[in-house]
């Protein structure tokens, strides 16, 4: 079935999934950095320590999703969507509201739990979860709901400040939850198909969070699965340095980034008919190499390319996060089935999660210590090479059946 068709037969239900994936924007970092200015200001906090209470929700609510993700294997739909629109609510009321450090603490808290961690998982689970035969055009289409709604909410964040202020804004988002987001979310979600019912029942590979951690499989797909955004997050955090580095101006970095979010698209939709293809499993192996020679372009002199090398480098950066999406969204449910998937996704995404709180950190460190980029993109170039090959055996049909023959252990 092509994407027009798919789009045609299920649109209703892909619309929950693209809008659950964009109003996660309210919880992602870099929403939340427009208004690190004013709350710095409103509670005399140094980048520091505004910095340190950030880390510290992010870890928190990555701990939490451990546990709140999986309710979405127990409760309908709507319920879940429902208390996780509500969640975001009452999160961008608190953080309004603020007047003390505890309730920007707790209403932080609540924007990374329900905005970035559970609308992104209810989105990409319900959705991978619905579809077995298209499943990764599927998770393909909702993912365009991230970069749909990132374009337009720092224009809308920045005109809302600069008319009512940076306090009343959040108030205003709680209201377009609760009279908008909330009603049309509701019904779109009644619209999920049963078929996964019975996709499930076949599913050989079945199975509860405590077997998936019992699987060799889980381990060697676990550092490709990671990779992309623990790399990444690191790269980012720093890429003034790596464009002071290698003589790139701001201003062209900034039209690579055009670039990237571009590549990010095409490369979704494309994956996203290759996972439905040839799985989520074999193709997890081959989405690593963008991201290898993006780093691999870091080896070279800096002129290599000239003013197209941070074009070289977010290209492929870009293509690279295209196709992980799709790919992870079929990767789990390939593994292990739908039965469990939300308690299987809420284990993997908290160590992402972790991993892009690691990240810049750990190469903050690198550069203090005086390695420079060429050196610490070999040592991921490496890194990547090696999750490859693991991912690579894990495709083998030798260990495919490491539990579906025995789904209790």
């Amino acid at each position: 079935m092509g994407y027009f068709s798919f789009i045609r037969a299920e649109y209703r239900f892909l619309l929950f999934g693209f809008f659950m994936m964009g109003l996660s924007n309210f919880g992602q970092t870099f929403f939340i950095a427009l208004y690190s200015a004013h709350f710095r200001e409103a509670f005399d906090l140094t980048n520091t320590q505004f910095g340190g209470i950030y880390s510290a929700v992010t870890l928190a609510s990555a701990i939490c999703l451990l546990y709140s993700g999986k309710l979405i294997d127990r409760w309908r739909l709507p319920r879940f969507a429902g208390a996780t629109l509500v969640g975001l609510a009452v999160a961008c009321f608190i953080t309004g509201m603020a007047h003390q450090l505890w309730m920007l603490v707790l209403g932080l808290f609540m924007l990374r739990q329900f905005g970035q961690g559970l609308s992104s998982h209810t989105g990409m689970t319900a959705t991978s979860r619905a579809y077995q035969q298209n499943r990764g055009r599927a998770t393909a289409l909702v993912q365009l709901g991230y970069a749909g709604f990132e374009g337009f909410f720092p224009v809308m964040a920045i005109a809302l400040m600069a008319i009512f202020g940076w306090q009343q804004s959040w108030l205003i988002f709680c209201a377009v939850l609760v009279l908008v987001a909330l009603p049309i979310q509701i019904f779109l979600s009644r619209f999920e198909p049963r078929r996964h019912e019975v996709a499930t029942d076949m599913a050989a590979g079945d199975v509860d969070r405590a077997h998936v951690l019992r699987d060799m499989r889980f381990y060697l797909v676990l550092p490709l699965y990671i990779a992309p955004p623990f790399l990444l997050t690191g790269m980012f955090f720093h890429q003034i340095v790596l464009a002071e580095e290698r003589g790139w101006s701001l201003a062209l970095l900034a039209g690579a980034f055009s670039l990237y979010a571009g590549m990010k698209i095409a490369a979704s939709l494309v994956s996203g008919i290759v996972v439905d293809r040839v799985t989520a499993l074999r193709a997890l192996p081959f989405s690593s190499i963008p991201l290898a020679l993006a780093f691999a372009s870091l080896l070279l002199p800096p002129d290599t390319f000239g003013i197209y090398a941070p074009f070289v480098y977010l290209g492929l950066c870009g293509l690279n996060l295209g196709m992980i999406g799709p790919v992870s969204g079929g990767l789990w449910p390939e593994l292990f089935g739908t039965r469990h998937l939300g308690a299987i996704r809420s284990l993997t995404s908290p160590i992402a999660i972790f991993g892009t709180a690691a990240a810049p950190v750990l190469f903050g460190v690198f550069i203090d210590a005086g390695l420079d980029f060429q050196t610490i993109s070999f040592g991921c170039v490496c890194f990547i090479t090696v999750a490859a090959l693991l991912a690579f055996v894990a495709g083998r049909d030798k260990l495919s059946g490491v539990i579906e023959g025995d789904p209790h252990g």
